[in-house]
């Protein structure tokens, strides 16, 4: 199949990059042909892939990438207003050159932000594109119920999102896997800014660490360079030193690597490789791993209101001894299955 991809595919990674580019891996390890438009506000580190910011670039190069294409698959979080607008453009330009068109939504805040759009213009252009999609995929319940707020329809689909992890990973045996090899649990800062309350929480954490011992603490910035950043971390941390583990943020082996080991992941909320409410909001993400797929079966949003990080430590200490729940809407077939099955019917 010749397959058009768009949505965010350029660093910093998380969970939102990593399935795209997951997704973009599998399908190409089957034979398909795909095409990228990146709608990050970051520019991709990947010569193929087409990047696309502004929203008259976006419709230049979408309708030059249409052409001869059996689908175009949409990824977002569904938030922001020119993503919208994007999203609702490339729908229609799907029904206009005949062309299977797939959205996806990402969880994270538009199980609250999709209950407070906006009646001129945001309901209009959920509406619009769900309307004209052929297929609607929500990887959470939350999100899912959400949607039905705009429409109802048989073309909705429950499918966790997932990030892919190569068998080479292990094999590789880079220093990140060495370091993780032996640890019992492992949560993960992913790009860490200071100030922010992500920070803070990882301050507190390595002041007070009141988690498990052989916890390994792997953390990535959002940007190269981060040097002084780094530093400050290490001497709050210098008693921890072992369980320390420092990511570039352009080493995706590394990433994948401590993904595939972690626990917990935290981060600061993002959309489109644009992050929001650093200084007071923290997503932290169950992982389950099954084979050679990470999900995320349950997460909270820690939203700041005074002095907050101790409390959030101890939530999450509590997180590393429960279990992760499986998923009942995987059943006998994973994610990428399905999605493959929606791409065929």
């Amino acid at each position: 199949m010749q397959i058009l991809l768009i949505g965010n595919f350029a660093l910093p990674y998380e969970e939102e990059n990593l399935h795209n580019l997951s997704l973009l891996k599998k399908l190409e390890e089957d034979g398909h042909e795909c095409s990228v438009i990146n709608i990050s506000e970051n520019p991709s580190n990947e010569e193929r892939f087409t990047d696309a910011k502004s929203f008259p670039s976006f419709v230049l190069k979408l309708l030059r990438n249409c052409r001869k294409k059996d689908i175009v698959h949409f990824s977002t979080k569904g938030y922001l207003r020119l993503g919208l607008l994007k999203l609702m453009t490339s729908i229609l330009a799907a029904k206009f050159f005949r062309i299977k068109s797939i959205i996806t939504f990402h969880s994270e805040l538009f199980s609250i932000l999709g209950q407070m759009r906006s009646p001129f213009g945001g309901t209009q252009t959920l509406f619009t594109s769900f309307f004209f999609a052929d297929k609607i995929i929500f990887a959470d319940r939350d999100t899912y119920d959400v949607a039905t707020m705009y429409m109802k329809k048989p073309n909705f689909e429950l499918i966790p999102s997932f990030i892919y992890t190569p068998d080479n990973i292990a094999e590789n045996e880079t220093s990140t896997f060495k370091k993780l090899k032996d640890k019992e649990k492992v949560i993960v800062f992913a790009n860490v800014r200071y100030p922010s309350f992500l920070f803070e929480i990882l301050q507190e954490m390595l002041t007070n660490y009141p988690f498990p011992s052989g916890t390994g603490i792997v953390i990535s910035f959002p940007e190269k360079y981060a040097g002084k950043l780094q530093h400050a971390i290490e001497e709050t941390g210098r008693e921890l030193m072992d369980n320390l583990i420092f990511i570039e943020p352009d080493d995706m082996q590394s990433i994948l690597t401590a993904y595939s080991k972690a626990d917990i992941i935290l981060r600061p909320p993002s959309c489109e490789g644009a992050t929001y409410f650093e200084s007071f909001a923290v997503s932290a993400k169950k992982t389950l791993h099954l084979n050679n797929y990470i999900y995320f079966p349950a997460g909270l949003l820690f939203i700041r209101e005074g002095k907050t990080a101790e409390m959030c430590v101890r939530i999450i200490n509590a997180l590393l001894s429960v279990e992760s729940a499986a998923i009942p809407e995987l059943k006998a077939e994973d994610s990428y299955k399905k999605t493959i099955r929606i791409y065929r019917e």
